[in-house]
């Protein structure tokens, strides 16, 4: 196995010949009938719905091991669980890189000095306690610069010296990002576009490029948005792409053409098109009541429609 990030990672992609991510989202209200049982039965009980996202979540990972190089837990949808969502996390994060998965911790972090530290010692160094030897802590995380790039800074540290990856929100994929994120700067260039400029010369810092010339610094690049992935690439020419938006946000693989280099330099994601496939008509038609074989089926058809893109 690489050592270093990129490498593994892209490594990991030429092994499943598939470009893709899938968001770990989990929805305990779009859940399966079956798959929810026990919180549906308890009501409010904490442990029951933490239970049923915990065996949702492991069997999602099972599933989809076989097909992906990668997945990213949103950890919102765990935090809201309190303590025992957490616990959840890490142990799914556990169970994943037991399954040979790359896991992206999907945490948004960002904030300056001693607090980015902590964030990054909280969602990048491997846990010290004895204790907790049944977690772990992701291969990479997605972190938020928009206080500055010195804020990356303890980030960036951390990943280095335990070979990790960061994925940095450029450009995000939901609807409301324009308003704020392509606004026009005195010298043309839109406000994402010169943040990736910032951004640049930390990818290409030769002590986070590994051999395979692609860069531990990632970026978040919303797939949704085409207009911006081309210039976000020719910014950006060493960092892997993490595209959120396909599926249910509405990115298809075409849009998604300009973030590959040769073919790699970009991971697709995808989550509720995924996860909750036994809500499209046309599995649920062609599967029934089983849920399982309608996340394979889409995983399946995904891995299909990027392919015929970058040519895996």
């Amino acid at each position: 196995m690489a050592d270093h990030f990129a490498d593994h990672l892209l490594e990991k992609i030429a092994q499943k010949k598939s470009p893709i991510c899938v968001g770990i989202d989990p929805i305990l209200d779009s859940f399966p009938a079956s798959a929810s049982a026990a919180s549906r039965r308890q009501g409010d009980s904490l442990d029951a719905a933490v239970d049923d996202l915990f065996q949702f979540c492991q069997k999602i990972l099972e599933i989809v091991a076989p097909h992906v190089p990668c997945v990213k837990f949103q950890s919102a949808y765990f935090e809201r669980y309190l303590w025992e969502g957490v616990e959840a996390y890490y142990s799914l994060v556990q169970y994943a890189r037991e399954l040979g998965l790359v896991v992206i911790g999907d945490v948004k972090r960002g904030d300056i000095g001693s607090t980015a530290s902590a964030y990054a010692a909280g969602h990048l160094v491997e846990p010290p306690f004895a204790e907790m030897d049944e977690v772990a802590a992701p291969d990479a995380i997605t972190v938020n610069p928009m206080l500055g790039m010195d804020t990356l800074e303890p980030f960036i540290n951390s990943a280095k010296s335990l070979n990790k990856g960061l994925f940095v929100l450029v450009r995000t994929s939901n609807p409301g990002s324009a308003a704020l994120q392509d606004v026009a700067m005195a010298d043309g260039r839109t406000w994402s576009e010169a943040l990736a400029d910032h951004l640049r010369p930390l990818t290409e810092d030769p002590a986070m490029v590994g051999s395979s010339g692609w860069s531990a610094i990632g970026a978040v690049v919303g797939a949704t948005q085409t207009h911006t992935i081309q210039s976000m690439r020719q910014r950006l020419p060493k960092s892997i792409f993490l595209l959120p938006g396909y599926g249910t946000q509405g990115a298809t693989a075409e849009m998604t053409r300009a973030a590959f280099i040769d073919g790699r330099g970009a991971l697709v994601s995808a989550s509720r098109s995924i996860l909750y496939a036994h809500r499209t008509p046309k599995f649920a038609s062609q599967f029934g009541d089983d849920w399982e074989k309608c996340v394979e089926a889409a995983v399946l058809e995904m891995k299909q429609e990027i392919s015929g893109v970058v040519g895996s």
